[in-house]
C-alpha cells in the first residue's frame, strides 16, 4: 500500500469532502452543548466519539513516534472519556493530532510502510494506518448520524 493511498484515505477522512462527509466538515458549526448531547439510547456523545478519536490516533502517534513499545491494555469504553471540558480545546486537539498524522503520511517511507510496528506488535506499519482511517471513518459516521438525530446537520453540506 503506497503512502499516497493512506494520505488520501486521511485526507477524506480528516478535511475534504468526498465520497462521504470529512469530520472537519461534520463538527464545523458545532456547539458544546450539541457536542455533549446525547439521545436516550446511545452509547456516546459527539464529544465523546472526538475523544475517543483522539485517544486511538494519538495512540498511534506515540507508537510511530517510537514513545511507546510496550503493548497497553486499554478499556476500551474509557477511551470516550475526557478530563477536557473545553470543546474548543478539544477541537484543537483533534486538529493537532490530525495535522501530525498529516505531516508523517507525508514523508513515510515504502521502508517505513513494511516495517513492523515494534517488537510486541510485528505488524507491518501499513496495516494499522489502514485500519485507523477506516476507524476515523465509522466514527464520522456515527457523529453524522447524532447531528442528524439532534436536528443539527445542514443536509445541504452533504450526505442526505
Amino acid at each position: 500500500m503506497s503512502k499516497q493511498i493512506l494520505l488520501e484515505q486521511h485526507t477524506a477522512c480528516y478535511d475534504e469532502n468526498n465520497w462521504f462527509v470529512s469530520l472537519k466538515s461534520a463538527l464545523e458549526g458545532v456547539t458544546a452543548a450539541q457536542a455533549a448531547w446525547k439521545p436516550v439510547g446511545a452509547d456516546n456523545s459527539i464529544w465523546e466519539n472526538v475523544n475517543h478519536l483522539i485517544f486511538w490516533n494519538e495512540r498511534w502517534l506515540q507508537r510511530y513516534r517510537g514513545e511507546l513499545n510496550d503493548p497497553q491494555d486499554v478499556e476500551n469504553t474509557g477511551t470516550f472519556k475526557s478530563g477536557e471540558t473545553d470543546w474548543q480545546k478539544t477541537l484543537e486537539k483533534l486538529d493537532a493530532v490530525m495535522e501530525e498524522w498529516r505531516a508523517k503520511l507525508k514523508t513515510i517511507t515504502d521502508e517505513k510502510l513494511e516495517s513492523p510496528v515494534n517488537d510486541a506488535y510485528q505488524a507491518p506499519w501499513r496495516s494499522p494506518l489502514a485500519q485507523q482511517n477506516i476507524h476515523n471513518a465509522y466514527h464520522i459516521g456515527q457523529i453524522l448520524l447524532l447531528r442528524k438525530l439532534q436536528g443539527s446537520w445542514d443536509r445541504s453540506k452533504g450526505v442526505s
